[in-house]
């Protein structure tokens, strides 16, 4: 068990690091463009193996906090490269999924009393009602902006990132009281990011 927890372990760091600047690439690049397309899906693939790997350690160790991280990053990961797939966000099958998980761990999350937990987990809770209101409108038939698949990855992408980011900062930041601190302030600083580019895309006409 010990040997599978390194290996785990070691592809965990690889591919949270090279996601840490690939993500960053992807990031300054301009949207749409081969840059962009190219580091954006190596940090999905890379987000996606250090996700599976939290959950896979959590489990091994019986660690609860990190289980719930793990799925929270994974849920994020997922949904933001879904928006790209489906741009017209009427939910597959996949699409429920996903949402079932975001929805599920949203509540152990919050009901932990964890402090770090309650605020990521309620993040999450606004995220997965945000995309039922979403769903509800396209299977309705109503009309969403043109853009808010746009709007959705560029959140849950950031999210994403912030996630891999926390991590990297709570790993190298040792003996910093109160630790609560390491774990949101980039939660803190990211997440007025989001909220201004959602605004300057939900106003953008296009």
């Amino acid at each position: 068990m010990e040997l599978l927890i390194k290996i785990a372990l070691i592809i965990h760091i690889a591919t949270g690091f090279t996601a840490l600047l690939t993500g960053i690439i992807a990031l300054l690049a301009k949207k749409g463009q081969k840059a962009h397309r190219i580091f954006g899906l190596i940090f999905f693939y890379c987000m996606l193996s250090v996700a599976v790997s939290a959950i896979f350690i959590s489990v091994l160790k019986d660690n609860l906090f990190l289980l719930l991280i793990g799925i929270f990053s994974l849920y994020q990961n997922l949904s933001g490269y879904r928006a790209i797939k489906n741009k017209s966000l009427k939910p597959a099958f996949i699409d429920w999924i996903i949402l079932l998980i975001g929805a599920v761990n949203s509540f152990f999350m919050i009901y932990s009393l964890n402090t770090i937990l309650i605020v990521f987990g309620s993040i999450n809770c606004f995220m997965v009602f945000n995309d039922i209101r979403i769903y509800r409108k396209t299977l309705k038939g109503f009309e969403v902006p043109k853009n808010q698949w746009l709007i959705k990855h560029l959140g849950m992408m950031i999210g994403t990132y912030i996630a891999t980011f926390t991590a990297f900062l709570v790993v190298n930041i040792h003996n910093f009281e109160p630790n609560w601190v390491i774990w949101l302030l980039p939660t803190f600083i990211g997440t007025p990011l989001i909220a201004y580019w959602r605004r300057k895309l939900t106003t953008k006409k296009i």
